[in-house]
């Protein structure tokens, strides 16, 4: 598995489009081919920064993912200043993943 971190820093005011985006955004990953899936999250010490977690069956299917999204530039009218993204190979489970019974 491979997880993507994302840290969306929000411009000032624009918050609430933020979280809009984001969900428009997770709503239409579902059904692509890799995805597993995604939580977004806010920390209250850091206002304004939006983090997601989404996880994809391997880096082949995020990369191709990225390329079908972003193949063309990115969008330049964002609510964000900027977004900063960590990857990582999963090595190890434990317990049960997000959306297991």
């Amino acid at each position: 598995m491979f997880i993507v971190l994302s840290h969306h820093h929000c411009k000032p005011g624009q918050i609430d489009v933020a979280r809009e985006r984001m969900s428009r955004t997770a709503v239409g990953l579902v059904g692509e081919p890799g995805f597993v899936y995604r939580q977004h999250m806010e920390r209250q010490t850091h206002p304004g920064v939006l983090t997601a977690i989404t996880a994809w069956q391997d880096e082949a299917a995020y990369q191709r993912n990225r390329e079908k999204r972003f193949g063309g530039g990115r969008p330049t009218d964002t609510p964000y200043d900027r977004i900063e993204h960590e990857t990582y190979a999963v090595q190890d489970t434990f317990g049960r993943g997000p959306g297991e019974r």
